[in-house]
């Protein structure tokens, strides 16, 4: 039995088939002669309000043939699993393309649409088969994993493969919860129906490590909600920007407690009355990846004040040239005023002396 990543982490079960050697590309590990699983993107809604978490998750999925794939999702504590809906991601991009209409005022909806993020989805898979557990080691994790395979009728023999070393390092980092998601994958590309995950955490959390096993290309897109302003991007993430010609500006501005119930309402009840959007992204290798996203309380800028809407966002940098002639100009003008006022002054007199 060996492993594949795909979403968060899938271990591509085997049916029938024997094991072939191994290879990566694009995402996939061959481990059946016609089963390969491409993994083409992520897109994930992070709400964290310093205590809690809400994690929404949906990824695109395809492979060569029919298969069973069994996602592994770590996280720092025991969460509440419920469904999610599409319509939270096009919500969320809603808001987007508004802001970008009303921070660059003339751009239509098509122009910011172009210049920003835009959320694509497929046909939905719409069947899941979670289960939660509590492992401390991997033997222990492999256990679990192979009680809830038999509980599904499937009978092979599980082993975590080129993913052992990644889960003894999050078992050493003290993560113990571990999602269990059954799906079946077909060579139709699909968007797997949103989860919606809720657990306490110190610290801003997104998986990225568990991937990294597997080479080859993906698209993770992040929408964060936090109560202050994301400062920096963390690598390999990078904030995602309204890219127009002269003045590009990352994607972050505030919601109001309306507008972060309108994408769930779960997230609306967790911030007290607003917090802020950012959009980060990664588009590159998965082996590049060395680090989760995890960002702390500290790093956040509860201070940061709401930008006002901008007709035109142009800083205009004059020369020095140019500046000197300005006010040369500006006091020969001046000069002028006053020899004239002189001059029509010495005219009046001299007329009344003459009348």
């Amino acid at each position: 039995m060996r492993t594949i990543s795909i979403g968060i982490v899938c271990l591509l079960l085997l049916t029938v088939f024997s094991v072939s050697p191994v290879h990566a590309d694009r995402g996939l590990i061959s481990v059946t002669p016609d089963a390969s699983v491409y993994e083409p993107g992520q897109k994930a809604i992070i709400a964290w309000n310093g205590r809690e978490e809400i994690l929404i998750l949906s990824t695109d999925v395809t492979s060569s043939t029919e298969t069973l794939v069994l996602e592994l999702l770590p996280l720092p504590s025991e969460p509440k699993v419920e469904p999610a809906s599409f319509k939270s991601f096009e919500e969320i991009q809603r808001l987007i393309w508004q802001e970008g209409t009303q921070q660059y005022y003339g751009r239509t909806i098509n122009e910011v649409k172009d210049a920003s993020v835009e959320v694509v989805f497929h046909e939905q898979i719409g069947a899941h088969n979670i289960t939660v557990v509590k492992a401390t080691d991997t033997a222990e994790l492999v256990d679990w994993i192979e009680n809830f395979l038999q509980a599904n009728k499937i009978t092979e023999t599980v082993s975590l493969g080129e993913f052992e070393p990644t889960v003894k390092d999050y078992m050493g980092r003290g993560f113990q919860y571990y999602v269990l998601d059954l799906i079946t994958v077909t060579p139709n590309e699909r968007s797997v129906d949103p989860i919606l995950y809720h657990f306490n955490s110190s610290f801003l959390y997104y998986p990225l490590v568990i991937t990294s096993p597997v080479s080859g290309e993906t698209k993770i897109t992040l929408f964060l909600l936090t109560k202050g302003r994301v400062e920096n991007d963390y690598f390999p993430m990078q904030k995602t920007l309204y890219r127009f010609s002269l003045y590009p500006k990352p994607i972050e501005f505030v919601l109001s407690k309306g507008e972060l119930s309108k994408i769930d309402l779960r997230i609306g009840e967790l911030f007290e009355d607003m917090a802020w959007l950012t959009v980060l992204k990664y588009d590159g290798n998965l082996s590049w990846i060395t680090t989760d996203l995890m960002i702390a309380e500290e790093a956040l800028n509860p201070d940061a004040t709401v930008k006002p809407t901008v007709i035109l966002d142009v800083e205009v940098i004059l020369p020095p040239t140019l500046i000197a002639l300005s006010i040369l100009l500006g006091a020969a003008c001046t000069l002028i005023g006053v020899l004239c006022s002189l001059l029509l002054t010495r005219l009046k007199k001299g007329t009344a002396k003459t009348g």
